[in-house]
């Protein structure tokens, strides 16, 4: 019995061992193939691999990069993450603008509606504006003819005269400039109203039957 006692352990610790027991496959700065149960200390930073009792790999390790291939791998990897962020923050953004337009808006056609109503009143400023501009325009070729009248009869135009032909002058020009500053908030109205119009029916797959103002 002590002797088959003996036996099963020393079987055992055979089994154990072989199973435990590694072979390294390894290729050298020559090109020269090895294979060993230790690798040596001066190869490992070369790529090698474990093998089983039955030469099938069990592990790949690949070589040590070099410090310029480290620097390399290093830039790569910040600039994925950058990316990586960037993408977060762009799908955060998307999402909130998504959250707002749908809270914003109910329907296309609220959407269509709210565009042409902003839009007329626009066009309603800007033929007031016209309208003023033609009355200044007036108002300043009669003072300027008041004006030269005076000159050719040799009377002296006042300063007070004068600072009524600038006043007329600035209300023209800022005419001027608020119908061009209206004209333009209309495309950028339109723009505006478009482009959420199309985010609205994208996510809500809903259609729209959009009516332009004139």
């Amino acid at each position: 019995m002590k002797n088959i006692y003996l036996l099963s352990l020393l079987l055992g610790f055979t089994i154990g061992f072989s199973v435990e027991a590694k072979l390294y496959k390894w290729v050298d700065e020559n090109g020269k193939v090895h294979y060993s149960d230790k690798m040596p200390p001066d190869q490992i930073k070369n790529a090698h691999e474990t093998l089983s009792e039955h030469g099938v790999v069990k592990e790949k390790v690949k070589r040590d990069l070099t410090p310029e291939e480290k620097i390399a791998q290093a830039s790569k990897i910040k600039r994925q993450q950058e990316e990586a962020a960037q993408q977060a923050l762009e799908a955060e953004r998307l999402e909130k603008e998504r959250n707002t337009i749908l809270m914003s808006y109910s329907s296309p056609d609220q959407i269509t509606r709210l565009k042409n109503e902003r839009i007329s009143a626009l066009e309603r400023n800007i033929q007031t504006a016209k309208e003023n501009l033609v009355i200044q325009q007036k108002n300043q070729k009669d003072m300027m003819s008041r004006a030269a009248d005076k000159e050719r009869s040799g009377e002296v135009v006042s300063d007070v005269f004068l600072s009524q032909i600038d006043q007329i002058k600035d209300q023209i020009k800022y005419q001027k400039q608020f119908i061009a500053e209206k004209t333009a908030e209309i495309v950028s109205t339109r723009e505006k109203y478009d482009d959420e119009l199309t985010k609205y029916l994208s996510y809500t797959g809903e259609e729209s039957n959009e009516v332009e103002s004139n």
